[in-house]
């Protein structure tokens, strides 16, 4: 990450009072310090004795909460026989068993901290991922050290790991389980191998990659969390044709509207070209066959790639929860955010299957600025699929109005191209009246709805 200073060439001037000498004029060069400067010094001076103050104090229970994070089943075994000695009559055996367990449990903490690895990783990840679906990653370890690394378990795991807010008990992650290591010399290189999956879509900061150390004897744990600085993409997961009533009437929606794309383009009789093989035989062009003494066929011209705009609407109506308790604002706000995830999800599948009936498919997300679709567009086309699937992970609610707007514009642009909307508002909807209007007949407006689970013993309605 690149820091970039700038200077204002206009400095602010600041007035001397009289009776003293200005700094440019001849004699002293001595500036005079204002009382906003002097002011900060002493804050920051004070701020860091306090810092001192308080650290000195609780060095103790840092110390505590350190080592007791630290123990394992043989130090907890070693201090219980240590506190056993305690209660027992005084005598030379007992007291040697107790200047033992504390000799190994001091011996052991001091080696533990000297022993401590300390490696450098480098991590190999797929662009994107699908939500819900194990991707692989790869992880490269250097220890760094001149000593060797012993006794290591290394991984994205959570044992030892301590939730102090109530935010970081949910994980929205899951990986392969750690790898016991026995030693890693120095300069020396292993790989970790395995499998992460996130659970929810977005652009997913990497968590710490855990690195922890037993040695000597396992008696105290070194836990070393390491900043990966990596993010992935985490599209959303297409929709499947399950007992949801409304998902088969959506997919069969999409499939009809891209099926017409090239329903009414015809195949071309373009010439005669030699045989070859694999060629079928309806094609064979018996008279010039035997009119030129060998093998031909007719060639035929497959019909035209199309171009097609898909718009993805990622407006999201606001919820006055103002006048709502807090369990029926909270209820309407987590079902708000499942159907935004459910238009995501949408336009993934309508992506996939545009994309394999051989057309020109340009994806436009109403959350996006005109910058941020320039960038797009003029980047190259070798993985288009994928750079939709990332766009659909970075994507974002936005106000309706703002939606409404750059809706028009993109109609207004696309001039007869074949286009879908994808929105989570109705076009019945107040906020998408005038928007009805200046549809024409190559624009197809597809509202998302909420899942609908049906139950399979119920009757269907309208079935005789």
């Amino acid at each position: 990450m690149s820091l970039e200073l700038s200077t204002n060439p206009e400095a602010p001037t600041r007035t001397i009072p009289a009776g003293q000498r200005s700094p440019t004029a001849g004699g002293s060069t001595e500036s005079v310090p204002s009382s906003g400067k002097v002011w900060r010094m002493l804050t920051h001076g004070i701020g860091k004795v306090i810092r001192l103050i308080l650290q000195v104090l609780t060095a103790p229970i840092r110390g505590y909460l350190s080592l007791r994070r630290s123990l394992t089943f043989a130090s907890i075994a070693i201090l219980l026989s240590g506190f056993l000695t305690l209660n027992v009559i005084w005598g030379f055996p007992w007291s040697g068993m107790l200047g033992g367990c504390v000799a190994m449990l001091l011996v052991g903490f001091t080696i533990n901290r000297v022993m401590r690895p300390r490696l450098k990783l480098s991590v190999a990840l797929p662009r994107a991922a699908v939500a819900g679906q194990p991707f692989s990653i790869n992880v490269r370890l250097t220890n760094t050290r001149y000593i060797p690394a012993l006794n290591l378990r290394v991984g994205w795991h959570r044992e030892g790991v301590r939730d102090i807010y109530p935010r970081q008990k949910t994980r929205e992650w899951d990986a392969s389980p750690p790898v016991n290591v026995d030693m890693l010399r120095s300069s020396d290189q292993m790989q970790w191998h395995g499998a992460m999956r996130f659970d929810r879509r977005g652009i997913h900061q990497l968590p710490p990659f855990q690195i922890a150390s037993t040695f000597p004897f396992h008696f105290f744990h070194h836990r070393t969390a390491v900043e990966t600085e990596t993010k992935i993409a985490v599209t959303p997961a297409p929709i499947g044709n399950d007992d949801d009533a409304t998902t088969r009437v959506m997919l069969a929606a999409i499939g009809d509207w891209a099926k017409q794309l090239v329903a009414g383009a015809p195949v071309e009789y373009i010439g005669n070209r030699e045989y070859q093989e694999g060629v079928a035989v309806r094609r064979w062009d018996f008279a010039s066959w035997a009119r030129l003494g060998r093998p031909i066929v007719r060639e035929y011209q497959s019909p035209s790639i199309q171009a097609v705009t898909l718009i993805v609407d990622t407006s999201q109506q606001p919820i006055d929860d103002k006048s709502l308790s807090r369990s029926v604002a909270k209820r309407r706000h987590q079902a708000s955010d499942e159907l935004f995830e459910r238009l995501l999800s949408v336009a993934a599948t309508a992506i996939a299957d545009i994309s394999s009936r051989r057309v020109q498919l340009k994806l436009l997300l109403t959350c996006e600025a005109e910058s941020e679709r320039t960038a797009f567009q003029s980047a190259p086309v070798g993985d288009n699929h994928e750079r939709m699937l990332v766009r659909l992970a970075a994507a974002t609610p936005i106000d309706p109005a703002l939606g409404k707007q750059r809706i028009l514009q993109t109609i207004e642009s696309s001039r007869s191209q074949p286009t879908l909307i994808f929105s989570t508002i109705d076009l019945d909807d107040h906020d998408r009246a005038d928007v009805a209007k200046r549809f024409s007949s190559h624009i197809t407006y597809l509202p998302v709805k909420p899942a609908q689970k049906v139950d399979p013993d119920e009757p269907v309605r309208g079935a005789k």
